[in-house]
């Protein structure tokens, strides 16, 4: 038995027990199954987003003058912008229907009550406009959308076994009027308990509920500083908070603003000659997520090369172009590594393997300098691979070549588990 298949060997009879025990779980189950829902949202608008953020200058200037970027960018911002809206209706779906109650009866009321939660108010003063502001029905709010799905999912199936909370008109009454008014009741008792969870998050000094959530992850973060630990510590807890569905932004946003810091302060030492003193921080920085969060890359292509399942080798066809340009939602979503109890472990080790490798770099040598100007300026959907080239020269394409293999075989023994489970499953379809 070679090493990998040792390893394999001994991942499956640690996770794979425990993954099953969590894949019986309804509320694990509803997650996984929700966000699954949304991929054709998430894969379908990727594309575009790509299209509209083409890392060619000359390439997305074009589109702005003609006037097509705009109605590009309006796909994302239908979907991708706001993803947790989707969210709170799909989880809410799922995990009604697990509990044997009216799925999309459950998901109307869960989307209802996200957007009740939600503020009503963009800005501030008398420059405040109604209307609901994209940062709270995307990234931002996940998180509160899966609390959200998950609690009136369950409130509402609870609920409706309570005959008297549930209106019967006459058998004369067609169906579809009649379904529509069985959980009147119910859904003035689920807002009541919205109304008060509003009412009281109105007089902290959050203000709501989502910035109750996103405050009291990122704020912490903020006093811990641009250390090397720092960045690794700080990237892999947000990599776990991706995984429990918090998207990782709030938290990057926090870091990338310590790190332009010290950008601008190597741009002065690099223009005067003088040695620089963050070599080592931003090196680690830039290579915490080889290429998206979690470094999916690898593991799209792994899946490329040993995957054996039709659902995995699909999807990674489908998604490993937008993750070539840093969009990995797809993936995340679509495998999904949310809450996938078999992925956790690579994906948050991911950034601890990959910024290792790039502060021993600098260690040796082998990293000696960094383009700090082009590295702020350069398009956010640029392939890192070729980013590293201007900011560092062949060697920083050499070590994102070392990176990514290094983190293939970190994806593979957990990824063989998953394509093994799938392949039995389509063995038992097929017969």
């Amino acid at each position: 038995m070679s090493v990998g298949q040792k390893i394999q060997s001994g991942l499956e009879k640690t996770l794979a027990p425990t993954a099953a025990k969590l894949g019986k779980s309804k509320i694990l189950r509803s997650l996984s199954n929700g966000v699954i829902m949304t991929l054709p949202l998430t894969l379908g608008a990727s594309i575009f987003m790509v299209i509209a953020n083409f890392p060619i200058p000359a390439f997305t200037e074009w589109l702005n003058k003609i006037g097509v970027a705009d109605q590009l960018n309006a796909i994302a911002g239908g979907t991708l912008n706001i993803l947790a809206l989707f969210i709170s209706f799909t989880v809410a779906y799922c995990y009604t229907k697990e509990l044997g109650a009216k799925p999309e009866v459950g998901g109307l009321l869960s989307l209802a009550s996200f957007l009740i939660l939600a503020p009503q108010m963009v800005g501030s003063g008398k420059a405040s406009l109604a209307g609901f502001a994209n940062s709270y029905l995307g990234s931002q709010g996940i998180f509160v959308a899966i609390i959200v799905a998950l609690l009136v999912g369950c409130s509402y199936s609870k609920l409706s076994h309570f005959e008297k909370l549930t209106i019967k008109l006459p058998d004369s009454v067609p169906p579809m009027i009649a379904d529509s008014f069985s959980p009147l009741i119910i859904g003035i008792i689920i807002f009541a308990g919205d109304f008060v969870v509003r009412l009281v998050f109105s007089f902290t000094s959050w203000g709501n509920v989502f910035d109750f959530i996103n405050k009291i992850v990122a704020a912490p973060l903020m006093s811990v500083g641009g250390s090397v630990p720092a960045f690794i510590f700080v990237y892999m807890l947000a990599n776990l908070f991706f995984w429990f569905g918090l998207h990782p932004a709030p938290i990057q946003s926090v870091m990338q603003t310590i790190a332009t810091s010290m950008m601008l302060a190597t741009i002065t030492q690099s223009q005067a000659h003088e040695p620089l003193k963050y070599l080592s921080n931003l090196a680690v920085f830039d290579f915490v997520n080889n290429d998206g969060t979690g470094s999916t890359l690898s593991l799209l292509v792994a899946a490329l090369i040993f995957g054996k399942s039709k659902r995995y080798r699909s999807l990674a066809k489908i998604a490993i172009g937008p993750n070539i340009f840093g969009i990995n939602e797809p993936v995340i979503f679509g495998m999904p590594i949310m809450f996938n109890a078999i992925m956790v472990i690579p994906f948050v080790c991911s950034t601890l393997i990959s910024a290792f490798i790039a502060w021993i770099a600098v260690k040796i040598h082998f990293i000696t300098t960094i383009n700090a100007t082009v590295m702020m300026s350069m398009p956010w959907t640029l392939p890192k691979f070729i980013t590293s080239f201007f900011t560092y020269g062949w060697q920083g394409v050499v070590l994102r070549i070392i990176v990514f293999i290094t983190l293939i075989c970190l994806y593979l023994p957990f990824f063989r588990i998953l394509d093994q489970q799938e392949m039995k499953k389509e063995l038992e379809a097929d017969n």
